[in-house]
């Protein structure tokens, strides 16, 4: 059997019970279609509950298919992020990080300097958060047309009206 990161990543989180059910948790591919599990989705959906001020079932379906796109390397990130601010919210808040409420993952976030880091592929737990999580999120979500309208920006520079929204033509 040849050792390969995630066999090593596996591994090491296995030592402890609790951080190798959530890293199973989130590898677990049988429960989805899509490249992430269930638990590693409520992840990314708690993460766009605290960056973005839009209504959940309206940001599932976009983080899911901007998910679908990325690849293996990227993939990897985002699951080693989730599982480690998984394991720390179990340890501050006894439930995983998907199953927290909007407050409790926005102090999360912040007690660990999300908001005050830049972020980093390989960097600690809050650069990687950062640049796998919430720049993801964010990207997927502002880069669609009415991604910008919860901030009352209505078309994004670049897409059909976008002149027009931002000089306050009708």
């Amino acid at each position: 059997m040849r050792l390969t990161r995630r066999r090593a990543l596996l591994g090491l989180v296995g030592a402890s019970s609790a951080g190798g059910l959530g890293v199973h948790e989130l590898l677990d591919r049988t429960t989805t279609d899509g490249p992430l599990s269930d638990a590693g989705m409520d992840g990314l959906l708690t993460v766009a509950d605290v960056v973005h001020p839009a209504a959940r079932e309206d940001v599932e379906p976009v983080i899911s298919a901007y998910v679908g796109r990325l690849n293996q390397d990227r993939i990897r990130g985002v699951v080693r992020a989730l599982s480690e601010l998984d394991s720390r919210s179990r340890r501050h808040f006894g439930s995983s990080f998907g199953g927290l409420s909007r407050a409790q993952g926005e102090r999360l976030l912040a007690t660990l300097g999300v908001n005050r880091v830049q972020s980093r592929p390989e960097g600690t737990l809050a650069e990687r958060a950062r640049y796998h999580l919430v720049n993801s999120v964010l990207y997927a979500l502002l880069t669609r047309p009415v991604g910008t309208e919860p901030f009352g920006i209505g078309n994004p520079i670049g897409f059909p009206g976008g002149f027009a929204s931002h000089t306050g033509e009708p």
